[in-house]
């Protein structure tokens, strides 16, 4: 929308609290001891940046609308020169103005110049300047009247931020104090329209601050010929509309022959073409075949397949990377070896990445498919807007795909704001790895952009997490699981944990230990599924747990920050690696009631056989009353400055 007037366009200071002004703004001018009511000049008058960031245009900072958070100017961070210059359109004597900057209740700008441009070049408007505001409603009164035909506002806020205007008001009189001040149409916001759709109705308004609304016409000013009905009302009828970008005019003219006008455009798009849009896009497993690879279940031919590896656990998946986001309507899913053989999955689900996490697109869970059903259909409930799709497959020992169709367009726009994945509370996932207790911070989904560090803990060789049918986790899991029971260590971390589960399906007796390779898969596959910050990665155990995450940093030392092993009960010193320790942050705990001698020698050992200096391994802490039990390893992860300490350190320091 566009607004133009043909000589003045100003509404009186007592209208605007009915344009949208809050309690107290524009009150009447009488109270500053002036003799008549002042205008506020640059109401929907032309305004001009040298710089904006869209949608947030120069126009809106004088639209009179400051309710609305979207209706501001914005010039984007790191632009050196940020300027917001207004035609008056005429020449006032101005007197104070009105200035509403920031985001909802925050972000003022602190540092601004007002200058005004009588035809002889910029000045500073006296007393209107500030090097310190904190408000985000400034009204100031000049030292002394000015005369102008622009005003010009001047951020000078740090770079790196934004500056965020709602509303600069002016208020002043008609130099001279004789000229019929032009009336102010409104032809409504910008509209668009998908074909078939080829008709809108569009409303518009007009005010005189000075006289009276003579007459409105609309009249079409470009674009594709439109048929036109209504054209001398406020709200006028188009009809006829053809893909292109048509504007249309509302001309409004006063009792006086003085006229104001606005333009609106009306974008008409083709409907798009929906297709099969994971074709030949990058995809990946979690587990496959040698010979039947994943990019086979995306090269629109039904004689090649993905399939997965022999695994004894269920929810495998199988991601399509879109490479950018889409809108999705459904997909189609070719299963088995071939379409007569009875290998079909009978249970499976999509999801779609969030931005934080996967969650389940509602209309595509199956369960109970037919072993013969080699061919389904998935209608979506709604549009999907994403850049990642994922196939779980719930069934074991194999998952099979010949093809998989993904039908949408592309270009879509993603989603903003928050995330809605589980966060604050402990959850299962289900993999192909291990399935897990996970934790998200309670402010994950606050944004789409931060990165968090990753706990990954193991419990000992005969304990657990989950339940045995891993659909809940135990009430009383063994290790760092444990303490999310407490509501205040829920609150106070701020970590992703990954608390694996090393117990088949339906037992939880009997020993388990945690196997290296695995664990680095679980690492990766952790990557996929959140928001991990790479430079911060860290694994614990206990126990065996304990032995399992110095076994990691013998071998992996490059992809881990750190390591905590509490209740060691393996003997690292006899490793000939030992010494590749040395520049690891550990922090190994033990009780006194234990053996603490397996974590202390360790601690000696770096110091004084790996070469010169102290290693990195902080003294072990040794638990007076505690044993090869809860007692220590409880205790160890309910120290809030365990993790104080912990996600301090970066792999990339000792890099």
């Amino acid at each position: 929308m566009q607004r133009f007037q043909s000589l003045l366009g100003a509404l009186a200071t007592f209208a605007l609290i009915g344009c949208g002004a809050p309690e107290g703004a524009g009150f009447a001018e009488q109270r500053a001891g002036l003799d008549a009511p002042l205008l506020n000049v640059t109401l929907n008058k032309p305004a001009t940046a040298t710089s904006s960031q869209s949608p947030f245009q120069p126009s809106y900072a004088v639209d009179g609308n400051i309710t609305d958070d979207a209706s501001r100017w914005c010039p984007g961070i790191y632009t050196p020169t940020r300027q917001l210059d207004i035609d008056l359109q005429g020449t006032f004597d101005l007197v104070r103005m009105e200035l509403y900057t920031g985001f909802r209740d925050t972000k003022p700008i602190q540092h601004y110049e007002i200058a005004y441009d009588d035809g002889t070049g910029w000045k500073l408007i006296p007393g209107a300047s500030q090097t310190a505001n904190a408000s985000i409603a400034v009204s100031t009164t000049f030292t002394q009247t000015v005369t102008a035909k622009k005003v010009r506002l001047t951020c000078l806020d740090p770079l790196a931020d934004n500056c965020r205007v709602k509303e600069l008001w002016v208020f002043g009189s008609p130099h001279g104090g004789t000229a019929n001040l032009a009336p102010v149409a409104s032809a409504g916001p910008d509209a668009a329209l998908t074909l078939p759709a080829n008709s809108l109705g569009l409303s518009g308004s007009a005010t005189d601050a000075d006289g009276t609304v003579a007459s409105l016409a609309w009249t079409q000013v470009d674009g594709p010929t439109a048929t036109l009905s209504g054209a001398n009302t406020a709200t006028l009828s188009v009809s006829g509309l053809v893909a292109g970008v048509s504007t249309f005019r509302l001309t409004a003219t006063d009792n006086q022959g003085a006229t104001g006008f606005d333009d609106v455009r009306v974008t008409v798009t083709a409907p798009a073409v929906v297709t099969n849009v994971a074709l030949n896009k990058p995809v990946s497993a979690g587990s496959s075949s040698t010979t039947y690879v994943p990019a086979f279940a995306v090269d629109g031919s039904l004689t090649t397949r993905w399939e997965s590896s022999y695994s004894f656990l269920t929810h495998n998946y199988f991601d399509v990377d879109l490479q950018g986001p889409h809108e999705l309507q459904g997909a189609e899913l070719q299963l088995s070896t071939t379409a007569t053989a009875a290998a079909a999955m009978t249970a499976f689900e999509l999801q779609a990445w969030d931005g934080g996490c996967w969650k389940t697109i509602p209309g595509t869970v199956v369960d109970g498919n037919p072993l013969t059903t080699t061919f389904r259909t998935l209608s979506f409930t709604s549009p999907v807007i994403t850049t990642k799709v994922r196939l779980v497959c719930k069934d074991a020992p194999y998952c099979r795909l010949r093809e998989f169709k993904l039908m949408g367009t592309p270009n879509a726009v993603l989603p903003t704001g928050p995330t809605t994945c589980a966060a604050g509370q402990q959850t299962v996932a289900r993999g192909p790895r291990y399935d897990a207790a996970v934790f998200l911070p309670e402010a994950y989904n606050d944004d789409r952009t931060t990165r968090w560090p990753l706990i990954i803990s193991l419990h000992g060789i005969g304990g657990s997490t989950l339940t045995v049918d891993h659909t809940a986790v135990l009430a009383n899991p063994e290790g760092l699981a444990k303490q999310f029971n407490s509501a205040s260590f829920r609150a106070a971390m701020q970590a992703i944990v990954i608390s694996p589960n090393q117990r088949a399906p339906v037992t939880n007796s009997g020993n388990g230990w945690f196997n290296v390779n695995t664990l680095l898969a679980l690492l990766e596959d952790t990557k996929k599924n959140y928001r991990v910050d790479a430079d911060r990665v860290y694994f614990t155990g206990l126990s065996g747990g304990a032995n399992t995450s110095i076994d990691l940093a013998l071998l992996h030392r490059d992809k881990l920050a750190a390591i905590v092993p509490i209740a060691l009960t393996s003997t690292p010193t006899n490793s000939p690696n030992v010494c590749d320790l040395k520049p690891l942050p550990i922090w190994a705990f033990h009780g006194a009631l234990d053996t603490p001698s397996r974590s202390t020698s360790i601690k000696v050992w770096l110091d004084t056989k790996c070469g010169a200096g102290v290693s990195a391994m902080r003294p072990v802490t040794v638990y007076p009353n505690g044993g090869h039990n809860g007692a220590t390893w409880d205790t160890a992860y309910a120290d809030l400055s365990l993790y104080t300490w912990l996600l301090q350190q970066r792999l990339s320091d000792r890099q």
